[in-house]
C-alpha cells in the first residue's frame, strides 16, 4: 500500500509542477519561503526541506478559489473512496518516534491529538532515530497510518520547550493556529540552521 500512495503522490507532483502549473508552482514556493524561511541547496537537510514543501504543496496550499491541488487530482482520478478518504484527510502535526515495537513497526507519539499509534508494517524505515521530535505528515488507509517523506527534525536541546508550547496551542483546539505554529516551526529551524553557532534556545522563541 505504501508503493500505491507514494506512486499516486508522485504522479501529483509530476502534474502540478509543469506546464500550465509551473508559474504556479513558482507562486507555491515563493509562498513557502515566506513562511518556513530559505534553505541553500548545500545544506545537508536540503533533500528532506524540498520534501516537506512538495507535501504542503500538494496536499495544502490552495489556489486563488480556495482548492487544494489533492482535490482536483481526486477529481479527475478513479481513486477507490478510501484513499480519497485519506489523501483528504492528511494529518500535519508534532511527532515523535516513541519506539519500534517487538513486531518490528513503527510507534510515533502525535503531540496535538496526544496519542500514540504504529506505522504500517510495510513503513520499516522512516530516516530517523528513537526519540527524534519532528513535523511531518500522516495519513490513514485502510486501518494502517503511513508516514509521507516530507519530515523536518527539530534539535534535541528544546524538546521539553516544544512539548511545552504544544500545550499552549492545543488549549485554542483549532486546526488553523495549529498549522501556524508548525509553519513557524519550520522557520525557526531553518534560522538555526543558518546561525548554528547560536543555542537553538535563543532561536526558538515564542510570543
Amino acid at each position: 500500500m505504501l508503493d500505491l500512495i507514494e506512486n499516486h503522490i508522485e504522479k501529483m507532483l509530476q502534474t502540478y509542477t509543469q506546464g500550465d502549473y509551473f508559474e504556479f508552482l513558482k507562486t507555491a514556493k515563493d509562498k513557502y519561503i515566506s513562511l518556513t524561511g530559505k534553505l541553500d541547496e548545500d545544506v545537508s537537510e536540503f533533500e528532506s526541506r524540498m520534501s516537506c514543501f512538495n507535501d504542503w504543496y500538494i496536499f495544502q496550499y490552495k489556489d486563488q478559489s480556495g482548492k487544494k491541488l489533492v482535490e482536483d487530482y481526486i477529481k479527475n482520478q478513479k481513486l477507490d473512496a478510501e484513499l480519497q478518504e485519506a489523501f483528504l484527510n492528511i494529518r500535519h502535526s508534532l511527532f515523535k518516534f516513541e519506539k519500534t515495537n517487538m513486531k518490528g513497526q513503527i510507534v510515533l507519539y502525535d503531540f496535538f491529538q496526544e496519542e500514540s499509534f504504529k506505522l504500517s508494517p510495510s513503513q520499516t524505515n522512516i530516516g530517523l532515530v528513537q526519540e527524534d521530535l519532528f513535523i511531518g505528515r500522516s495519513m490513514i488507509y485502510k486501518n494502517e497510518a503511513f508516514l509521507l517523506r516530507g519530515v523536518c527534525i527539530l534539535p534535541d536541546a528544546i524538546k521539553s520547550l516544544l512539548i511545552k508550547e504544544c500545550k499552549k496551542i492545543r488549549k485554542f483546539n483549532s486546526f488553523e493556529e495549529e498549522i501556524k505554529f508548525l509553519m513557524n516551526l519550520e522557520n525557526l529551524k531553518t534560522k538555526s540552521m543558518h546561525y548554528s553557532h547560536i543555542e537553538p534556545s535563543k532561536i526558538f522563541v515564542f510570543n
